[in-house]
């Protein structure tokens, strides 16, 4: 799978440096002077591996194509019918809302038409948007193209949008301008996960005050927009922003509750497992396709189906499997910061953690195992999830600091201690958020479960303002060069190897 994931995203990202006549000379050049010499035992492997990069090249090139009947290459639109494509993201007074095209009126007439928009929807307190998945609408706006970054180095909403195959957006002022039209054609499983979600929501919200709820939603949904702009910006300067990025630990969380209460109630294994995967699914339509709860799934699911298929999970393969499944869902992910960040993150606790472990155990720094049979079972766990989540810290901040020094020229000095800090106060707020699903509403248990909630969430709050209020918090730096990256990374992995053959950690 390493092997095939690999093919596939350098094809994606041949297709993004030139033309399809260029990858194909590229690639049929590789395959032959490969064939020759590895001779006959290696000839198949090196043909999968260049279909494989012709297909991620022509998969990428299709993805960005913009079609001749797309609604960004109709001129003078001053208004367009649709459905909405996905559950609007509702903001305190504007909304951004994904409409599907589906015909244009220009000063010509109305023509068929297709493509996205994203619409931005500014509210009103005494018109809320009624609006959901599946609506069809129409919108009295003029369409216009997506701006692109004032300065460089800003963060390019044109480009982001352009990798999500959105080329056209449009501004409302007046909600009046947004006409509903007869008919919904949503997918019942997709509606079914927003009208979760909702209600998920709702729940938080009933049993926590507002400031709190909004973090345990932020990250139980992995989603910046119910937090405000200071406490988003405390979490990025203390290196604890992904914990607001939905990812393994939140499928981890789920999947752990999930099979807890169904062996509660006697269900058998072939039982749970399809149930635990179904709510995984529901769960990932929830947050949305994104890079790291795509990543997230597919490993979860996999690892979930060794058993029943009685075989033996490798994190590896699996890793790759999933990165291989990602770009095919959304070729264009290869070049978005979650991406990157999510699978240098996962790829580091796989290859580097038990390293760092080794190395950290010979020099006395983490007790054995024959320390810890010693210490009571409550404060082993603790232990060990504080150790664990600082040895994991080190390892990630290595992968990651280059990535996020590239794109948002900053290194976090205080991500270990923050790290630790929250390492037990995350499973405790996912918990909650995830049970007000089945006890908000149930006397006694709601409100102990919202006061459990809401004294972590406080803590949690605490100790990321604090630390990242401080002048010397976050350092800022220039983003480094592609050869400065490759050569750090260079050095990172000669560095571990040396590490690993001194410990014996094959």
């Amino acid at each position: 799978m390493a092997a095939l994931a690999i093919s596939f995203a350098a094809g994606i990202l041949a297709a993004s440096c030139c033309s399809p006549l260029a990858w194909l000379c590229l690639d049929a050049a590789i395959v032959l002077v490969a064939v020759p010499l590895l001779g006959r035992a290696g000839r198949p492997a090196v043909l999968i591996m260049g279909a494989v990069f012709a297909v991620g090249a022509a998969w990428y090139t299709v993805r960005m194509q913009v079609w001749a009947d797309d609604i960004s290459r109709m001129p003078g639109v001053i208004s367009f019918r649709g459905t909405i494509a996905t559950d609007p993201d509702i903001r305190e007074d504007y909304a951004r809302i994904l409409i599907r095209a589906q015909s244009a009126e220009t000063a010509g007439g109305r023509r068929r038409v297709s493509g996205l928009v994203m619409l931005t929807a500014y509210l009103r307190p005494e018109q809320p948007l009624t609006l959901a998945y599946g609506d069809r609408v129409m919108i009295s706006a003029r369409s216009y193209p997506p701006f692109p970054p004032t300065n460089p180095g800003q963060f390019s909403w044109k480009a982001y949008l352009e990798r999500q195959g959105i080329h056209t957006c449009a501004t409302v002022r007046d909600p009046a301008d947004i006409i509903p039209l007869p008919g919904n054609s949503a997918n019942p499983v997709v509606k079914f996960a927003f009208a979760a979600k909702h209600y998920l929501s709702d729940c938080v919200y009933r049993i926590h005050p507002s400031r709190e709820a909004a973090v345990i939603l932020g990250i139980v949904l992995g989603a910046y927009s119910y937090l405000p702009r200071t406490t988003v910006d405390s979490f990025s300067r203390t290196g604890t922003l992904h914990l607001l990025a939905a990812s393994g630990f939140n499928c981890f969380i789920l999947a752990f509750l999930a099979t807890s209460v169904l062996k509660r109630l006697r269900l058998t294994p072939k039982r749970i497992t399809p149930i635990t995967i179904a709510l995984l699914l529901v769960y990932l339509i929830m947050v949305g396709p994104k890079a790291s709860i795509v990543r997230a799934t597919v490993m979860a699911v996999l690892w979930l189906l060794a058993m029943p298929l009685k075989r033996m999970p490798s994190l590896r393969n699996l890793f790759f499997t999933a990165a291989l499944v990602t770009l095919a869902m959304n070729p264009s992910d290869l070049f978005d910061v979650g991406f990157q960040l999510s699978f240098a993150a996962v790829w580091a606790l796989i290859s580097s953690v038990p390293i760092i472990e080794r190395v950290l155990l010979q020099a006395g720094l983490l007790p054995d195992a024959r320390a810890q049979k010693r210490w009571p079972p409550a404060i082993r766990w603790g232990l060990r999830e504080l150790l664990g989540g600082a040895v994991a810290t080190i390892a990630v901040s290595l992968y990651t600091a280059p990535i996020i020094a590239y794109y948002f020229n900053y290194v976090s000095l205080v991500a270990l201690p923050a790290n630790i800090a929250l390492a037990l106060g995350v499973y405790v707020v996912t918990a909650v958020g995830l049970l007000s699903l089945a006890l908000a509403y149930v006397p006694y248990l709601g409100p102990v479960l919202g006061f459990v909630g809401t004294k972590v969430t406080d803590a949690m709050l605490a100790v990321v303002n604090y630390l990242g209020s401080g002048a010397y918090s976050a350092v800022t730096v220039a983003s480094p060069g592609p050869l400065a990256m490759v050569g750090y990374y260079v050095l990172l992995y000669i560095a571990l190897d040396l590490l690993r053959s001194k410990t014996h950690e094959r």
